[in-house]
This record gives C-alpha cells, structure tokens and sequence, in this order.
C-alpha cells in the first residue's frame, strides 16, 4: 500500500495562515474598532498591493525550486549565492521573533475586548503583587511557551490547531461585530 504524501497544506488554510501571520489577530479588531466598515476598503488595498504581488513571488519561487528542502534559504541561495542567503535568512528569523514577541503581548487587548467589552488589560494583576505591565509580560512569555510546545508537536498537528485557530479568529471577529452592531 503507497504511503500518501499528507504533509500537503490547502490553499484555503495557507490563505489564512498568511492572513493570520501579517495582519494578524490584534490588528484587524483594532482597524476595526478605529476605523468601522472603513477599514474594508483598507484591507483590500492591501490584498491588491502586498498579497497578491507577494503570494505571486512565493509560487514563483516555490515551483522553481519545488525540489529544495530549505525554505526561504535555498530560494536566495540558488537566487543571490550563500552569503547573502545566510543574511537574508537570518534577516527574515530576527523580523519574525521580534514579530512574535510583539504579538505575544499584544494579543491580551482584543482578548480582553472580547471577554469583558473594553480593554481592561490596565487593570489585571498576576498575584496581587506584579502590576499590570509585568503581568502582560508574564502572559506574553507563556504564550511563547505555548505556541513554541504547539509548534514543536509536528507539521500535520500544527495544521489541525491553525485550522482551529483560523476558525475560532473568524468567530471571535464575527461575534465582535456583531456585539458592536447591536450595541
């Protein structure tokens, strides 16, 4: 019996992941919260100016060098040579855990938004004893643990919670609209 190649990702959940990744959780509740049903008008001129053309040159660069197993990496090797891979790479991993470190301390706002209606995260304290500042940090620094142990259990289990993710991202921002609409 042939073994299926199940380490195939649809384009449906590589949409959201991109979605997810650069926009981000925090942002689009934000835009929305600041700007209303303005802000549509914004995401789609980012969908025309960043995704498509960026979307674009990852399929390019992904059927070119369909048979290289090093990401991003083996893309500038082959493109720009070792040494400016090696740059370019680490360039890319510095940004993204920077990134990560910023959406780990800002994905408390819209949290709290959804749970108690307002941004009530001035006022949590861990313990009675670390202000509100430390606290964020401390959740922070969990969520890094977390996603980092979630991460760590696999491609085709991160998949099945990015798709739980995905989904429960979509509902919460339904539900927040709709609790907005009514109120």
């Amino acid at each position: 019996m042939g073994k299926s190649n199940s380490k195939k990702m649809s384009a449906n959940k590589l949409a959201l992941m991109i979605l997810s990744s650069i926009f981000g959780f925090a942002n689009v509740t934000v835009a929305y919260d600041q700007m209303g049903y303005a802000s549509i008008i914004w995401y789609i001129f980012a969908a025309l100016v960043f995704f498509l053309p960026s979307g674009l040159m990852f399929a390019e660069y992904g059927s070119a060098f369909s048979e290289q197993k090093g990401g991003i990496y083996s893309w500038l090797k082959n493109s720009i040579g070792d040494h400016l891979a090696f740059i370019g790479t680490f360039i890319w991993l510095a940004g993204w855990v920077i990134w990560m470190i910023s959406v780990a301390s800002k994905v408390w706002i819209p949290l709290s938004n959804i749970f108690f209606g307002t941004d009530k995260t001035n006022t949590w304290h861990l313990l009675s004893f670390f202000n509100s500042m430390q606290t964020i940090g401390i959740l922070a620094i969990t969520w890094v643990i977390v996603v980092t142990f979630f991460a760590g259990q696999g491609f085709n289990q991160l998949l099945k919670y990015l798709a739980l993710g995905d989904f429960s991202r979509l509902f919460y921002q339904l539900l927040l609209w709709r609790y907005r609409l009514l109120y």
